[in-house]
């Protein structure tokens, strides 16, 4: 291995290990929220990351097996949406998410137009304040050797009418069928607003190994992947660390694909969810896709389609 590489892998492992030292526990968007493949494989998607949204996934992704352009556009139950473009090293993408965080109610403010409180006016008491955070991101991948890439994302993102430009970073090794993925998200931590008002996504890790072969028969592809988040965030005032497993099997020259996938909190309350996808192919290379995901309380449970084109 020569030094260049050693020093790549050294770095990735640094931030890993700082991250998962480091005390974590902070609000933050759910990473599983985006993708209708992914969410429609319960959100083990990190060592898959072979379409556009690896822009969101896995930034390594986008130089390991994509098509030459693969574009996408999706929309979802709680208002986010996104459009994503890839090409081999390359993409560019645009994401708005709501994400909901637990906050004591200030008795004589008044919500900014990138927000909603969803409490009682005029009370000291904690209320959900939802939060409309957008990202815009340019995605970069270096291939090392055969079987190592490492890729980043630098984004801006705005939340509370403020800017701050930030960083993904991941890496991604194939062996043979089994492909080994891991990300590090927001690793500048931006904030936003200011006092009692501040907001910040913290960093967070995660980790995923998946199986890819070719199946003789009337199935073409199948993969199997497994996630495990490597650090805890305070999501809609409860701690979250997700492991999830999913499935994705594709039939009819790829025309029609099915996946599913099931997944727990580790962290806290919460509890276990599923999800199921299908993508069909009405004309050759443009997929129509749809997920849906249900958990126990309910906090899971979301549907998503797209439209995604590949050349």
């Amino acid at each position: 291995m020569g030094k260049t590489l050693q020093s790549v892998v050294c770095t990735v492992l640094f931030w890993t290990c700082l991250v998962v030292c480091a005390p974590l526990t902070a609000y933050a968007q759910r990473v599983d929220e985006v993708g209708v493949r992914a969410q429609g494989m319960a959100g083990a998607f990190v060592a898959v990351s072979d379409d556009a949204t690896a822009t969101w996934w896995n930034p390594a992704g986008l130089a390991t097996g994509l098509s030459f352009v693969d574009f996408t556009a999706e929309i979802d139950q709680h208002g986010g949406r996104a459009v994503a473009v890839g090409f081999p090293s390359l993409g560019l993408s645009y994401y708005h998410r709501n994400i909901s965080q637990i906050q004591a109610s200030n008795s004589t403010e008044t919500p900014g137009s990138d927000r909603q409180d969803l409490g009682a006016a005029g009370s000291r008491l904690s209320v959900v304040e939802s939060v409309g955070v957008d990202q815009m991101g340019v995605t970069v991948g270096q291939s090392f050797g055969g079987h190592l890439v490492i890729g980043s994302t630098l984004k801006l993102v705005r939340a509370k009418s403020n800017t701050r430009a930030d960083l993904d970073i991941g890496a991604l090794a194939t062996l043979g069928f089994v492909r080994l993925g891991i990300v590090l998200r927001d690793v500048s931590e931006p904030a936003f607003g200011t006092g009692g008002d501040r907001f910040e996504l913290r960093r967070r890790a995660r980790a995923g190994v998946a199986v890819a072969a070719p199946w003789h028969g009337r199935l073409e592809r199948i993969m199997v992947s497994a996630d495990a988040d490597l650090t805890a965030a305070t999501v809609e005032g409860r701690d979250e660390r997700d492991v999830s497993v999913g499935a994705e099997a594709w039939a009819f020259g790829r025309r029609v694909g099915v996946r599913g996938g099931v997944g727990t909190n580790t962290a806290g309350a919460g509890g276990s969810f599923g999800s199921g996808g299908l993508s069909v192919a009405p004309y050759p290379r443009v997929f129509v896709e749809g997920s849906i995901t249900r958990g126990q309380g309910g906090a899971r449970d979301r549907w998503g389609i797209d439209l995604r084109l590949t050349f």
